[in-house]
């Protein structure tokens, strides 16, 4: 459990991160053959397997705190019948420790569903409330009409379904300024509503790639077929790799940012 810091321009990023662990290649739509043949750092890959993180990355601009995919893809292990209530609370209190209690947070950004992760408390009756109560949750209006039209059901679905009842989800446009430095833009792809957070400050640039990358060995290697449609989310990632910007993502290990040199994502030291 760390907290790491990250200043774009006059926009301060930090990452509360609880928990890391090794996974399987085929977790994250991988071969061994295709870890191996990354040659990724270390802080990405460690004993042949990726490394990923439950984790929530806020930006801090203009009195506006926005968490970013609060410990998505997660849920099978932190919001389960036995275990949601322990980890909220542990989640909650390494939050208020690196500065941002819950009820400060002023934005809730979803880049797409999968799982409701942290953006959702699990009352002791069984019931949903915004886990940031203050915090209007953003999702692109594609994908909650996808969510609706997709044959199967997303994971976390049905929790976001509880909030949407309650006010506390807001559909956003294909692109949506949040300050005068951070944006939130549409990319599809990896979901049919997927977008990416944007950040640019005095010259300098950041992207929080949501699940276009879910670790930094996709950009690698620019191969990942854990999409709903492959082709979009793989030309997508190539074109914003071409703006040179730092890389951020919401599973990614420490330091869960990096830069592309053309071959790999190098980490940044926080």
């Amino acid at each position: 459990m760390t907290t790491e810091t990250l200043k774009v321009g006059d926009v301060l990023l930090t990452r509360v991160s609880y928990a890391e662990i090794e996974v399987e290649p085929e977790q994250v739509g991988l071969t061994a053959d295709e870890v191996t043949a990354a040659g990724a750092p270390s802080e990405w890959v460690t004993n042949d397997k990726p490394r990923a993180s439950a984790s929530a990355w806020i930006v801090d601009h203009a009195g506006a705190r926005i968490v970013v995919d609060p410990a998505g893809a997660v849920d099978d292990i932190l919001r389960n019948d036995n275990d949601a209530a322990m980890h909220q609370e542990a989640f909650a209190a390494l939050l208020e420790e690196a500065g941002y209690p819950r009820e400060r947070i002023t934005h809730a950004v979803a880049t797409h569903l999968d799982g409701i992760g942290m953006l959702a408390w699990r009352n002791d009756d069984g019931s949903w409330a915004p886990f940031f109560p203050n915090a209007p949750i953003l999702m692109s209006q594609r994908e909650l009409d996808a969510i609706d039209s997709l044959p199967f059901e997303l994971q976390g679905r049905k929790v976001l379904a509880e909030l949407e009842t309650q006010g506390a989800v807001q559909g956003t446009g294909e692109h949506e300024d949040l300050t005068e430095a951070v944006a939130f833009d549409f990319t599809g792809g990896h979901n049919p509503g997927h977008m990416v957070v944007r950040i640019e400050s005095n010259g300098e640039q950041a992207i929080m790639l949501g699940h276009l990358a879910l670790t930094p060995l996709h950009v690698a290697l620019q191969k990942d077929s854990n999409h709903m449609d492959a082709a979009v989310a793989n030309e997508r990632l190539r074109e914003l790799l071409e703006e040179d910007a730092i890389l951020v993502g919401p599973l990614w290990p420490s330091p869960a940012a990096g830069r592309w040199n053309g071959t790999e994502v190098v980490p940044l030291t926080l």
